[in-house]
């Protein structure tokens, strides 16, 4: 007998009914547990845009980075057998390195903060020794453990040293994890052809103007797994969550360490830490990782109750239009677990649907209806940002433009419209902008940095 909706369920339905709508998603699997436990699950739309083929159990999707939880995992399980540590310097596990790259950490690695150079640019060498000898001769990007910069070079080193520390290939290693799962229908993959279920994957246009065209995601060879490569259902991975979270893949103990923040040096958190995604806000902690800027699996827990979690598996095979995943799911995670989105976020995410779908004036017309004006700037400006890091300057210029008309007082508003301006290659624009904000926040030395690079003779006009 199925199970009777309930009116989080019906909240859920509602929230993926509007984004799939506004961003013009062909089709997605979305999975949600509660303390590990399976509280909501849904498939929706097509696997197949031509061919009409739904989105069931068993639709396989190509997970892109997702992939590199298993290594992560991996890697873990072998630090608990005392085989691998993780602080141990990268010319341990690659000989005639680069002088600067030799006392870089595996950790540091794995947080991303390594400043190796990235050896996946615009293609893949045919080997691992090929790609290290293609970005061996590069600066590194900047001093190690000062920045976030996520590269793939660095899990090029977590999967050798993982290698060479259980002297097994990574397929088989993760492998173990898949049996250990039942996960019947995951696998790494060199291409798409023959998979079984295996969803139609579609990009975006670059205008966003009509509906989206299928391509093959790009395949590597062998050596570029420890980034990417896993293809899977949703079923598996809720099956591969739950074992996780019982501590049936990695001690819990380890697992939760793993969890803790990597200080940066001035005090804040990397964006990673062990090879997972890392944000904290409030009480609540979240890690996991995105794969394709269209899925992600993503944990939510109180930071002082590890317990008190909620883990959200969204998988999606592309749309109209791009958005934050991550945001969705912590919308997502919010309806079981209150407080795991931050405050705003539903508003922003409205707003953004409303930029998505051509319903900018609407959207942002019942926002500013509703809300103090100091909230009002810092929304719009939030989904500014976002607009421009997700879509580009061109996206972003009326969100901008609308915040810097309402709030004409603010340095703040006519600061981020300069920005916007000069990325999308309007200098003129941007001085102007600039100027007004520097005249309403004459101290601001930053925007005086960048008047006078703007006024120099290498600035594009």
């Amino acid at each position: 007998m199925a199970r009777q909706a309930t009116t989080t369920d019906r909240s859920i339905d509602d929230l993926l009914d509007a984004a799939a709508l506004a961003y013009g998603t062909i089709g997605y699997s979305v999975a949600v547990l509660r303390r590990g436990s399976l509280v909501y699950s849904r498939h929706a739309g097509l696997a197949d845009r031509v061919r009409g083929t739904p989105i069931t159990d068993r639709s396989a999707y190509p997970i892109f980075s997702i992939s590199k939880l298993f290594v992560v995992v991996a890697l873990l399980k072998a630090r608990a057998l005392g085989q691998i540590d993780l602080d141990m310097p990268l010319e341990r596990i690659r000989r005639s390195l680069p002088a600067a790259w030799r006392t870089i950490s595996l950790a540091q690695a794995l947080a991303h903060v390594s400043g190796l150079p990235d050896y996946i640019p615009d293609h893949v060498a045919p080997s691992a020794d090929q790609a290290f000898a293609e970005i061996r001769d590069l600066p590194l990007r900047f001093a190690p453990g000062t920045r976030n910069d996520y590269n793939q070079t660095n899990f090029l080193f977590a999967k050798e040293s993982l290698e060479q520390a259980t002297g097994r290939p990574l397929t088989m290693l993760v492998a173990g994890q898949f049996r250990a799962a039942g996960m019947r229908h995951t696998g790494y993959a060199d291409t798409g052809a023959g998979v079984p279920g295996l969803v139609t994957t579609y990009r975006s246009l670059p205008a966003r103007d009509g509906p989206p065209v299928a391509y093959v995601p790009e395949s590597g060879p062998p050596y570029t797994y420890g980034s990417r490569g896993v293809r899977t259902t949703l079923p598996d991975m809720v099956a591969w969550t739950r074992m996780l979270l019982r501590g049936a893949l990695i001690p819990t103990g380890a697992l939760h360490a793993s969890w803790k923040p990597f200080a940066m040096p001035d005090g804040t958190a990397a964006w990673h830490t062990h090879g997972w995604e890392y944000y904290r806000h409030d009480d609540v902690t979240i890690v996991g990782h995105g794969g394709g800027v269209r899925l992600v699996w993503r944990h939510f827990f109180r930071t002082a109750d590890p317990s008190d979690c909620a883990t959200v598996i969204y998988f999606d095979n592309g749309g109209r239009t791009t958005f934050d995943r991550h945001r969705l799911a912590a919308l997502i995670a919010n309806r079981v677990m209150p407080g795991a989105a931050r405050s705003g976020e539903e508003r922003e995410e409205m707003l953004y649907r409303g930029l998505a779908s051509g319903r900018w004036d609407q959207a942002v017309a019942r926002l500013a209806a509703n809300l103090p004006a100091g909230d009002i700037e810092a929304i719009v400006n939030r989904v500014g940002y976002d607009a421009m890091n997700i879509l580009d300057a061109r996206a972003a210029l009326p969100v901008f433009q609308w915040n810097a008309a309402r709030f004409p007082r603010s340095a703040n508003a006519l600061d981020s419209l300069g920005e916007a301006w000069r990325a999308a290659g309007r200098v003129d624009r941007a001085k102007d902008s600039y100027q007004r904000a520097l005249a309403l926040d004459p101290s601001n030395t930053r925007i005086q940095a960048v008047l006078k690079e703007l006024d120099g003779p290498a600035a594009d006009r």
